[in-house]
């Protein structure tokens, strides 16, 4: 490894470990604070879902209802708001590690190349469209509110900076877009619950496996046409 020989590469260096290490100790952080916060049975139970929700496919449509059926006995209509906030962090760390790594995305073997060449597209049509600009921002906040994306945050990021967004205004997009979709899933789960009792949640579940079914069915059929 070379040395850095200039008090710029130097500086250059330790704001790059700033952008890496932050992140993950704000994550490190966040969960401290679940440790602290929820019984050592409720918080493993807590920290895998919020660990299946960055795995595919699982997403918001199935990890949100979770959270929202084991909080409901202790904490009631709380549960929607607390749902909410934890799945949405997750988002939020996400996007907050990648912006302030994005270029150490681009060196990723074989992502990075392409992802170069379509940040330069992304960048020119950001500057030419005024369009896009003016309701970007919108679009990515309800990209990341809409389910059945695994998580939301990262490929939201990947597109804000494709397009040519700034980081934090990127990172608004994502967090405002996480809440209000947890938020609209959260509530729809307790109420359903509230309504039907147990029977509720595996409604839910139903309309959740239907609509994956059909997900997968229509990209199958759509690649057989391709």
């Amino acid at each position: 490894m070379q040395v850095p020989k200039t008090s710029a590469e130097s500086g250059k260096l330790i704001m790059n470990l700033y952008h890496f290490l932050v992140p993950i100790l704000g994550a490190i952080l966040f969960i401290l604070f679940l440790y602290t916060v929820f019984p050592e049975n409720v918080f493993w139970k807590v920290g895998g879902i919020l660990l299946l929700y960055l795995i595919p496919p699982a997403g918001k449509e199935s990890m949100v209802p979770a959270l929202v059926y084991l909080f409901r006995d202790s904490y009631g209509i709380w549960s929607i708001l607390l749902a909410s906030l934890l799945i949405s962090m997750i988002d939020i760390l996400v996007s907050w590690w990648t912006t302030w790594n994005w270029d150490l995305v681009k060196l990723i073997p074989l992502v990075g190349a392409y992802v170069r060449k379509i940040e330069k597209i992304g960048e020119k049509k950001w500057k030419e469209h005024p369009l896009i600009r003016k309701f970007a921002y919108i679009g990515l906040a309800l990209f990341v509110a809409i389910p059945f994306q695994g998580s939301g945050g990262f490929t939201a990021t990947i597109i804000g900076r494709l397009l040519g967004m700034s980081q934090y205004k990127v990172l608004f997009a994502v967090a405002t877009g996480a809440l209000f979709g947890c938020f609209v899933i959260a509530s729809l789960t307790y109420f359903t619950i509230l309504k039907f009792g147990n029977w509720g949640i595996f409604t839910i579940g139903g309309i959740i496996i239907f609509v994956l079914v059909i997900g997968i069915v229509y990209k199958w059929m759509k690649g057989e046409k391709k």
